[in-house]
């Protein structure tokens, strides 16, 4: 893949693609024109050899035209979406990183293969064994893959279910098979709590008279079955659902969750997947939905305790500053536009700013910043 001239690529500052969704809908298109033109060259700078490639040219191989890619391309290269190498050609910084990591990864795997094949040759691996199974190993003896949740993990080792068994009656059923085991008539589950078992014998030395901490109460049975009708209502789910909304209600409640808040978040989840011309067909649909109002609620009482300060008066120079350069982007635009040569507008662009009264300064924020800032101490 052929790869933009630069002396430095930060790699941390790469602007996310999500951010393209709150872009407008004609720049939107010329980014995803840009970057499947270059897919489809199997590069990530428009460049055939050691040649540049110009605006019109790029303008042709993704299907755009001159006037749309001179208007969008200021603020694309503004945005981050797009930038120019050192010698000029039009590159994506997403598509360079991904071939970066591309190189990376395949770097890492063959310094693997050289020490694998490095320790077969010193006879450190075992006869009969593969690789897989040697790394296998040699990770068990560092301790495995950790667990993601020990303290869940350790509460079903303790709470596991016994069986035992219970005589009972033969069986006289004549269309059983022979070897069959009636498991209704033979064997009873018993389901015994390790760990309850072990708080129950207690001795007596460790009883005091301190009280213990207070579990949540249960939920009354009025509110549940009316929380429950007032979920189902709101989710247009049928009463074969209803065993369900109970269980989520009663524990919604039980955690101190207001029912109206339940009750808005289904509805409006059950309002996004209409729009989208989707249908729930269970009541665990709205679980996540419920769950992240919850979140969002405890936060909007978390900010409502914290009273935040004032946020400092803007200084004139930088009111000037901002609106100079959101100027400068719709008189660059415009003269682009009217010239059709981007390069050259750049060249000329020190003159095109002071017969527009702007700054001759570098088009860039912090350079004009700095221009108003350092005009507003000297008249100070």
């Amino acid at each position: 893949m052929t790869s933009p001239a630069l002396t430095t690529f930060d790699r941390s500052g790469l602007t996310p693609l999500r951010v393209l969704r709150c872009m407008a809908p004609e720049l939107r298109g010329v980014v995803v024109n840009l970057h499947d033109a270059l897919k489809e060259m199997r590069s990530s700078v428009f460049r055939a050899g050691g040649l540049v490639l110009t605006d019109e040219q790029i303008a042709r191989q993704a299907s755009l035209g001159l006037e749309d890619l001179a208007r969008t391309l200021p603020t694309i290269l503004e945005a981050g979406f797009m930038a120019r190498d050192d010698a000029g050609a039009l590159y994506s910084p997403h598509l360079h990183d991904k071939a970066l990591r591309r190189e990376e990864r395949t770097a890492r795997k063959a310094q693997a293969d050289q020490r694998w094949e490095q320790a077969q040759a010193n006879g450190a691996g075992d006869e009969g064994l593969t690789r897989k199974q040697i790394t296998a190993r040699e990770n068990g003896k560092r301790g495995g893959r950790p667990r993601k949740n020990p303290v869940a993990a350790d509460t079903d080792q303790r709470s596991m279910p016994l069986l035992s068994v219970v005589p009972a009656g033969q069986d006289k059923n004549p269309n059983r098979k022979p070897n069959a085991v009636s498991v209704s008539g033979l064997v009873s589950s018993v389901s015994i709590d390790l760990e309850s078992e072990r708080e129950i014998n207690i001795p007596s030395c460790s009883i005091s008279g301190e009280p213990t901490e207070t579990e949540n109460q249960p939920a009354d049975a009025a509110q549940v079955q009316q929380l429950a009708a007032r979920m189902l209502a709101a989710s247009g789910l049928g009463g074969d659902q209803a065993g369900f909304a109970v269980s989520f209600a009663r524990g919604w409640l039980k955690d101190g969750v207001s029912a109206d808040l339940i009750v808005s978040a289904i509805a409006a989840h059950r309002r996004k997947m209409d729009d989208n011309r989707e249908n729930p067909r269970t009541m665990g649909v709205f679980k996540a939905p419920v769950q992240r109002a919850i979140s969002g609620e405890e936060v909007v009482q978390l900010v409502a305790e914290i009273a935040p300060d004032a946020p400092p008066p803007v200084p004139d120079w930088k009111q000037q500053s901002d609106a100079a350069w959101l100027r400068q982007c719709s008189v660059f635009a415009a003269a682009v536009r009217d010239d059709g040569s981007y390069s050259r507008v750049q060249r000329e662009w020190p003159e095109i700013a002071a017969r527009n009264g702007l700054p001759p300064c570098e088009r860039e924020r912090s350079a004009y910043e700095a221009f108003f800032q350092q005009n507003a101490q000297a008249a100070a």
